[in-house]
């Protein structure tokens, strides 16, 4: 049975339906583990540091894509 995705895992999902990423290739582009953002995606682990990572770069990643348009 899979685990219920927290807030932040639901916020990534959308994010990489939008943009069309997988979790490896968010988490490299912000500098964190696979293994982490997924634990962090369902709750296992808190993610302290990892949430900021992502969130920012995802703010970022936005941020550039709608100044282009």
């Amino acid at each position: 049975m899979k685990k219920p995705r927290t807030e932040f895992g639901v916020e990534c999902k959308i994010f990489m339906a939008e943009t069309g990423m997988t979790v490896r290739e968010l988490a490299q582009a912000s500098g964190v583990k696979e293994n982490t953002l997924v634990a962090a995606m369902v709750g296992k682990t808190p993610g302290h540091d990892l949430v900021p990572m992502v969130k920012g770069y995802m703010e970022k990643h936005r941020g550039g894509k709608e100044a282009a348009v």
